[in-house]
């Protein structure tokens, strides 16, 4: 990796003399938001579909599609009804529950200006003044143990992703989208910037480099061009990525309401032998933020170059499994105009920032000999964190800090 090595140092030094960074949106989370139309209906098993028309039928609803593989339908109940709807199927003896299609939303947060620090200390320049704290993941070190393998696929559920970036075309295996939009790509800018750090091209001679850049990416696009998506988007995505070869799923989204939908299809991907990494959320506060407080989710929490926790993240040692990286990460963008702001390259802060770094280390490991089944590559995840007793995210919130290299080697 010495040839790795030398073209970062050179490029991440240039990039603080030459990188014009852009002002990004700020979107701080969802916040369990609520279609006043649309509702989640999973009947018993043993329903006929004709007794499933005729409650839809009393109710005024209209079924519009189907989360596969969960057997929950989505219907429309007409303009502001879901809540009086909901408590009538809730009346029905052969509905097993109802819930809103929550809608949820990309976790990010401020821009900043830093390179990729996050990955070796090389990176830890804020300003031009190097930083003392040993908060990086030891990216390098892993890599010289692996880079992952093209098999070991990465399921990025987000806002699409740039079809043609430089660093990101020839990572892409597959594409899939469960939106209104009309296209795969990324119109709002989140998805290609966590797909960058989960697995962007390495030794290409130009950006960045993914922490599993030898991995390959599946853009499964569940969130809209406006940042935000259905929970039935996003649990069709899960069960499709979990039947269609992903060793990984990465969900840098989330909202403050759970959904039994929603855990059902992370339930079906842990059994299927996949691990899901989800954002913690941005919060500032121990409330649980879903779907990452799931049992069967690694929920990251973020952290700064000082290894302090992210003034933004959520936090809570009960739920929060690790923490990663998550202020002022560097990072593709789509190479066409976007809704975030900025092109190409560009600088991110938010717990959407800090779960790809902990997919991506979940598809270093699956590319060990360690990595033979999903409960070892989360126990590895976790089991091989640091507990920094220099910064505060150990000390004060007892959530440990991923080390890719400890996490990887013998």
């Amino acid at each position: 990796m010495r040839f790795m090595r030398n073209t970062l140092i050179l490029f991440l030094v240039l990039s603080l003399l030459v990188v014009a960074v852009p002002v990004f949106a700020s979107d701080r989370g969802a916040s369990g938001k609520v279609n006043p139309d649309r509702l989640l209906v999973k009947f018993k098993d043993g329903v006929s579909n004709d007794a499933k028309r005729g409650i839809h039928l009393r109710h005024g609803a209209t079924v519009v599609g189907e989360v596969a593989g969960l057997g929950v339908q989505i219907v429309e109940v007409g303009a502001s009804k879901a809540s009086e709807r909901e408590r009538e199927y809730q009346a029905e003896s052969s509905v097993e529950y109802v819930e809103p299609d929550y809608m949820l939303e990309a976790f990010v947060d401020d821009p900043g200006l830093m390179n990729q620090w996050g990955l070796n200390n090389v990176g830890q320049i804020v300003n031009g003044i190097a930083g003392t704290i040993d908060a990086d993941i030891d990216a390098w070190e892993a890599w010289d143990v692996t880079t992952s393998t093209p098999d070991v696929i990465i399921a990025i559920l987000d806002t699409g992703i740039d079809q043609d970036h430089a660093d990101l075309a020839g990572q892409i295996i597959g594409n899939k989208n469960f939106t209104s939009s009309g296209t795969v790509d990324d119109l709002y800018g989140h998805g290609t910037h966590v797909a960058g750090i989960a697995a962007a091209a390495a030794n290409n001679g130009i950006g960045v480099a993914g922490l599993a850049y030898g991995a390959g990416i599946m853009n499964v696009k569940v969130l809209g061009d406006d940042g935000s998506g259905y929970t039935s988007w996003v649990a069709s995505g899960i069960n499709w990525a979990a039947d269609n070869g992903a060793k990984v799923i990465n969900m840098s989204l989330g909202g403050s309401t759970g959904s039994r939908t929603l855990e059902s299809a992370i339930n079906y991907a842990w059994s299927k032998g996949v691990v899901v990494v989800a954002a913690g959320g941005n919060s500032a506060s121990s409330a649980k933020q879903y779907p990452a407080a799931y049992t069967n989710c690694i929920a990251v929490a973020a952290t700064d170059q000082n290894d302090n926790k992210a003034y933004f993240s959520s936090f809570g040692s009960k739920w929060i499994d690790v923490a990663a990286p998550g202020v002022n990460i560097y990072s593709t963008l789509p190479n066409h105009s976007n809704r975030i702001g900025g092109t190409d390259y560009g600088y991110l802060s938010g717990t959407s920032m800090s779960t790809p770094y902990v997919a991506g280390l979940a598809a270093l490991v699956w590319s060990t000999g360690y990595g033979n089944t999903a409960t070892n590559v989360r126990g590895r995840i976790v089991g091989a964190a640091d507990k920094p007793v220099s910064g505060n995210i150990y000390k004060k919130y007892g959530i440990p800090r991923i080390n890719a290299f400890k996490a990887v080697m013998p």
